[in-house]
């Protein structure tokens, strides 16, 4: 270990580093590059999908706090810092940042969370117990509804991780409570979808995508909000401007509410 950073940390690829480069950002490595230029190849939509999709955050962190009134918020798999979310909305009174990336938690403490009411944290999905119990979590005001930011993190852990995560994240939240999801999805580009998972693997990252049915079914027990369903990011409520015949998304928008914990 070196300054907290796993051995050879940088001589591989990770997602929030790709991802980084993908959407030109400065924040990335040789491999992260190398490796990008192979999944572009197989998915030249790449660069188009994290585009839209990054931007997807700041509309649904608006949605959370303007239309339920939800002043307090954590958002689980933050990713590198973007302009998008170095600003947040007056509303907003507490935000976590949460990766369990330490060069991403590294880059939320010194960039996100320096701002009054903000916290960073390093944790991780597979141990919600210790994540729901961190001091910038537990100093949340259980009595007030929170929002949750799940977006492109169920892609990278397996159904059962993620049905263990969404089952203990509905039990804590308070009533009132939204969770934004985003997730990539086989339906609109299976073939190429299959390859990126594919490369993924290759490079030691689990990916995956989910159907549309896969992603409800994750949300079984969760009260989707809107009647029409997972819709595309690039499609959700007052998408940006794109070319009427190209969805460059390749992922799906939900918001749902934890509901009657009784069932």
């Amino acid at each position: 270990m070196t300054s907290g950073l796993p051995d050879g940390y940088f001589k591989r690829p990770t997602v929030a580093r790709v991802h980084d480069h993908l959407d030109g950002g400065t924040d990335n490595y040789i491999p992260d590059r190398d490796f990008a230029r192979d999944l572009v190849a197989a998915a030249p939509w790449l660069p188009a999908s994290v585009r839209v999709n990054r931007a997807h955050g700041p509309r649904a962190l608006a949605c959370l706090t303007r239309e339920y009134g939800i002043d307090q918020v954590i958002d689980l798999g933050c990713g590198l810092p973007h302009d998008d979310n170095r600003y947040l909305p007056d509303e907003v009174r507490r935000m976590v940042y949460v990766d369990s990336d330490p060069g991403v938690e590294a880059h939320a403490r010194m960039v996100l969370a320096e701002r009054r009411g903000t916290a960073s944290l390093r944790a991780d999905l597979e141990d919600m117990p210790a994540l729901l119990a961190a001091e910038p979590i537990a100093r949340l005001d259980r009595g007030r509804p929170t929002g949750v930011l799940l977006h492109d993190v169920l892609p990278w852990i397996g159904n059962e991780t993620a049905r263990i995560a969404l089952t203990a994240l509905r039990a804590w939240l308070p009533s009132g409570s939204v969770l934004s999801v985003t997730h990539a999805t086989t339906d609109t580009a299976p073939e190429a979808m299959a390859a990126l998972t594919d490369l993924y693997e290759g490079a030691g990252i689990g990916f995956w995508p989910r159907s549309g049915q896969q992603v409800r079914d994750l949300l079984r027990s969760w009260t989707l909000l809107e009647a029409d369903g997972p819709v595309t990011t690039a499609s959700w409520r007052d998408p940006p401007r794109l070319h009427p015949h190209w969805d460059p998304s390749h992922a799906y928008a939900i918001l749902a509410s934890p509901g009657d914990r009784t069932s």
